[in-house]
This record gives structure tokens, C-alpha cells and sequence, in this order.
């Protein structure tokens, strides 16, 4: 490979590896990429691998932030059709959900919250790998809001 290509290979890469070389501090404490539903997650591992990304698993987080993500999900169109919103406002509605709570508005941001301070942000993520793993973890979201009900 000429040294032109090289560079122009390396500058094409340079927002990709800035975008995540911040991420990792929001994915501390993560296993993996496990659990999910359908393997949507593990799907999604391999679009992060060697990234140094780990997504938590949905099914591990608060009814309030899967709701929360579910509406990040729905209003940055990573979903489509009319039932990601149908059991967006069923849940709202559902008895003992906090959407006034730091999961809830967590969620509404695109981030992951597990608790003890740990969370994965997608909106930290960009460009296509931005597009890809949301709409895997989104999918994985929609499966365990619709598990809530």
C-alpha cells in the first residue's frame, strides 16, 4: 500500500477511534456482551469487537430505563411501525414507573444504566457503528419492554 493510502486510510479512521477512545469509561464493569433477547446483543458484540466496547445486557436494567430507551429508540427512528410506540405509551401508563427518575431520563438520552454508576451511552457512539448497535440494542429493548407488560 502506497504511503498516501496509508494515510488517508489512518485519517479516515481518526473519528472512528476518537469516538472510542472515550468510550470504554462508560462501559466499565461490563462483562460482555450476554443476555439480550434473541441474540439481539450478541449481534451486536460483533459489531463492537475489538472496539473495547461491552454493551450490558437489557434484561438486567430498571423498567424506568428500558422505557426511557425505548422512547430515545422511538424518537431517533431506530425502530419502525407502530408498536415500538403502542407499547411505548403502555408502559408509561404502567403502574409504579417513575418517569421523573435519573433511570427514566438516563434512557431518554440513549444511555444504559445498570446501576452502581455504571451505564453505556449510545449517543457517545458515531457514524455507522452508531446506527448499527442502536438499532441491535434497540431491538433487544423492544423485546424486553414488551416481557414488562
Amino acid at each position: 500500500m502506497k504511503k498516501t493510502n496509508r494515510f488517508l486510510a489512518l485519517v479516515a479512521a481518526l473519528p472512528l477511534a476518537a469516538a472510542l477512545s472515550g468510550a470504554p469509561a462508560h462501559a466499565q464493569g461490563f462483562g460482555g456482551l450476554t443476555g439480550g433477547s434473541s441474540g439481539e446483543l450478541g449481534k451486536a458484540a460483533g459489531l463492537l469487537s475489538g472496539s473495547g466496547l461491552n454493551v450490558p445486557s437489557v434484561s438486567s436494567l430498571a423498567p424506568s430505563n428500558v422505557t426511557g430507551l425505548l422512547s430515545y429508540c422511538v424518537q431517533n427512528n431506530y425502530l419502525q411501525g407502530n408498536s415500538p410506540t403502542t407499547l411505548l405509551s403502555s408502559l408509561k401508563q404502567k403502574a409504579g414507573l417513575d418517569t421523573s427518575s435519573t433511570q427514566y431520563t438516563n434512557g431518554q438520552n440513549g444511555i444504559l444504566d445498570t446501576g452502581n454508576g455504571n451505564t453505556f451511552s449510545l449517543s457517545s457512539l458515531t457514524g455507522n457503528l452508531k446506527q448499527k448497535v442502536s438499532t441491535k440494542v434497540c431491538n433487544a429493548v423492544l423485546k424486553q419492554g414488551k416481557s414488562l407488560l
